[in-house]
């Protein structure tokens, strides 16, 4: 029997000689069960641009499998997917228990990463490509209509592909239509673009094209506050709050479908959290999981953050910064008198509002155009996602 020395010694030849392509284990997919109506599971594959939509799989009995997609509303999680041509939600699909696609991990330890690519150039290159495979779940893969913003089951063989628009089937076959709609691939060909780990660190990042992305982390009330990720804190420093200085960091909460934008804080080395929807606050366990910013460092980054008065940061034209918002609401920091706190601002409605200790503050009109909204900066060299 070989030591553990020769093991590794006759593994570094075989690298040395033949590349480290000949060690790498077989991508694999990792579908974990998830309970509908029930908190999520950390570390869902996310759809392309989006904070709340993540890629599932129904598995009938005795009918192929459907991709179609989930989402987290109020930490319970729904489903939506289309087959037989009709529309199955987590009300009527006649299982508790779906699948969602998990990542852990890096390109470093899983030897790949998830990109969305078009159809249209997987076909083109699926002869002679080596380092991309299509993610599938027997004869479907996960498809992605951009203009509609819904998640479908695109059946590889049939060149056909279903969504769940709300409550309506629709069947795609249309080859210009399907070629322009986003396809989910294993790439075994390094890491993403705007990678940081140690191992792209290391590559030189001056001909690397930068990402504009928000990075959207999945964080729950209650766990370990993440020490080890540089989440975007308001105005960069401490707020001067009525309990004193303190720390406010910009959080994502989706309550019944809608984005509530609201502030996160460290609590005894626990995450905790505040939200404001319809003059109402939710904080502590009610909230269960959201979403806060982990920052990028400047060589992955195209944009910096930066914090702007609202009459300025909600002017459209004509400027190389937007608002970071979510259907028109975005993080705001409140000031009344002279205490400050994160909250949220719609900026169609033109009204500001936060809560502390149980008591909502709103701010409306004229009184708004001067509080601090979180804004990304453009800078050169960028690709836009």
């Amino acid at each position: 029997m070989k030591s553990v020395e020769q093991k590794s010694e006759i593994k570094n030849v075989v690298g040395k000689f033949f590349g480290d392509d000949l060690l790498r284990k077989p991508a694999k997919d990792t579908w974990a069960s998830q309970r509908i109506n029930t908190k999520p599971i950390q570390d869902a594959v996310r759809v392309f641009g989006q904070t709340n939509m993540y890629v599932a799989h129904w598995s009938r009995e005795g009918k192929p499998p459907v991709v179609g997609q989930a989402w987290n509303d109020g930490d319970a999680l729904q489903c939506a997917f289309a087959c037989d041509q009709k529309v199955f939600t987590s009300a009527n699909i006649g299982t508790e228990t779906i699948q969602l696609l998990k990542y852990e991990g890096d390109h470093v330890t899983n030897q790949f990463y998830y990109e969305w690519i078009p159809l249209s150039e997987w076909k083109s290159a699926s002869k002679t490509e080596t380092t991309r495979e299509l993610v599938r779940s027997g004869p479907v893969s996960p498809i992605y209509w951009k203009e509609k913003r819904i998640l479908g089951s695109y059946d590889v063989a049939a060149q056909k592909a279903d969504f769940a628009q709300a409550e309506n089937f629709v069947k795609v076959s249309e080859a210009p239509t399907l070629g322009s709609m986003l396809v989910l691939v294993r790439n075994t060909g390094g890491g993403p673009a705007g990678c940081t780990c140690t191992k792209c660190a290391a590559k030189d990042l001056k001909q690397a094209k930068q990402l504009i992305v928000n990075d959207w982390g999945d964080f729950y009330v209650g766990n370990q506050w993440p020490f080890d990720k540089p989440i975007v804190k308001a105005l960069n420093r401490p707020l001067k709050t009525p309990r004193g200085p303190e720390d406010h960091f910009v959080a994502l909460w989706y309550h019944h479908g809608k984005p509530c934008m609201g502030r996160a804080w460290n609590h005894a080395g626990k995450i905790d959290v505040s939200f404001v929807d319809a003059g109402r606050e939710f904080t502590g366990d009610v909230v269960g999981s959201m979403q806060m910013i982990v920052e990028l460092p400047p060589t992955a980054a195209g944009f910096e953050y930066c914090w702007l008065p609202y009459e300025q940061a909600s002017q459209y034209t004509d400027k190389d910064f937007a608002p970071v918002h979510m259907s028109h609401v975005a993080p705001c920091v409140i000031q009344i008198d002279s205490h400050e706190i994160l909250g949220s601002v719609n900026l169609k409605q033109e009204r500001a509002e936060a809560a502390f200790d149980g008591r909502v503050l709103t701010l409306d009109g004229p009184k708004i155009q001067n509080l601090k909204v979180l804004c990304r900066k453009d800078r050169d060299d960028t690709v836009v996602i």
